[in-house]
């Protein structure tokens, strides 16, 4: 990874070695799924309907399937499933993600290791070599939460949800027992957690794809970390409070017999206590996502851009800017670094595509005595006309 003449190929050979691979193993016995049926239950007490999908309804895994599912040949409830082949091949290739994920962060890390140590960095305290470790960082945080989104959903499946089932790793087949068939609250926790479990991925997916915007927009948008921690905060706040409802919902009603007052009276004390919960999620994002500017570079910044917005800075402002850069400890180096990150992001911002200045004006116009007619324009400059156009006169 640290190679350049592997980085210029990085963004495509993963994907040409993954199609090449699943070309590759497709049709094999241990990845392919020769037999799937879909089951039909009309009502609960009927004989369930099979649909043959793939292959035949008299395979064995089939078979075994519904007699496992249905052990008295009748529906617990109105429902529609599949069942059929489970392949270890495709279990394995899930389960691969993590080691492989952890591999993969191993070589990152050495990747960025081995860049913070290279002899091309010279000045490893300028603000170009602060940037690109912030990205590099950014870049690495997001990959570890995707890895540990990998494990949970590793753990989960084939540690906590066996110690549940009596020592059996879970397949569809037994959610369906647990959703209709079994009413304890065991059985509902285990359909729970398995249906959770597969949400640990795509939200390690989601948290790398955040870290990866912050990466590539930290440099051309003004204020990038602040919306994304905004954004982080909201999500978790309300991802923890509906999956709080949930669980209360579920456990109230499995106690008690109504549910949604459970959900009510948590998601009103989430509601109440919100103010630290808040505060402990930006301390959190704040380690994930460290804003680019201090609170004192943000507040000389605000001074600044409240002295620039005429265009100019006249030696008062420059003066009072000055102090206020010693009052907070920065640097003129830093100031510097601050005022051209301001001014580069304002000029990006600019609509070049109509102009908010006024057309010049003649405020005056005389005849000197030689002849010479001459005019002074709204800007202060002053012309003067040989004949054909006006020229501009310079002393």
């Amino acid at each position: 990874m640290y190679r350049p003449g592997l980085q210029k190929h990085a963004y495509y050979l993963p994907l040409a070695i993954g199609i090449g691979l699943w070309l590759m193993i497709q049709g094999l016995p241990p990845f392919a799924v020769d037999n799937l049926s879909w089951i039909e239950c009309t009502a609960a007490g009927t004989a369930p309907i099979v649909h043959e999908f793939l292959g035949t309804s008299s395979a064995t895994a089939v078979t075994s399937g519904i007699d496992t599912t249905f052990p008295n040949g009748l529906c617990p409830a109105a429902l529609d499933n599949t069942i059929g082949e489970e392949p270890f091949g495709i279990w394995a290739i899930v389960f691969a993600q993590t080691p492989v994920s952890i591999v993969a962060l191993l070589f990152i890390r050495s990747s960025l290791k081995k860049n913070s140590e290279s002899n091309d960095v010279q000045d490893l305290g300028s603000n170009n070599v602060q940037d690109k470790n912030q990205i590099s960082k950014s870049f690495y945080i997001g990959f570890i939460g995707k890895v540990i989104g990998s494990i949970l959903f590793f753990v989960t499946l084939l540690i906590i949800l066996p110690m549940l089932n009596g020592g059996v790793v879970p397949n569809f087949q037994d959610v369906i027992s647990w959703r209709y068939a079994d009413p304890t609250f065991i059985a509902r926790f285990k359909y729970f957690l398995f249906n959770l479990t597969f949400a640990f991925g795509p939200i390690g997916l989601a948290f790398e794809a955040m870290m990866f915007v912050h990466a590539s927009l930290k440099d051309s948008v003004f204020g990038i970390d602040q919306n994304l921690r905004r954004t982080f905060r909201n999500a978790v706040f309300t991802g923890l409070g509906a999956f709080l409802f949930i669980l209360t919902s579920e456990i109230m009603e499995n106690v008690l017999g109504f549910g949604l007052a459970g959900g009510v009276v948590i998601g009103l004390g989430f509601l109440v206590v919100r103010k630290p919960i808040l505060g402990l999620i930006d301390g959190f994002s704040g380690q994930l996502i460290p804003t680019e500017h201090t609170p004192e570079e943000m507040e000389y910044l605000k001074a600044y851009s409240e002295s620039i917005v005429d265009g100019e800075i006249s030696e008062r402002e420059r003066n009072l800017l000055v102090t206020l850069a010693t009052a907070y400890g920065i640097d003129q180096e830093r100031t510097s670094y601050l005022e051209r990150r301001y001014g580069n992001e304002s000029l990006k911002n600019t609509d070049y595509s109509s102009s908010d200045e006024s057309p010049l004006e003649m405020s005056q116009q005389w005849t000197d005595d030689t002849g010479y007619t001459w005019r002074q324009m709204s800007d202060g400059t002053v012309q003067w006309w040989n004949g054909t156009e006006w020229i501009e006169y310079s002393s």
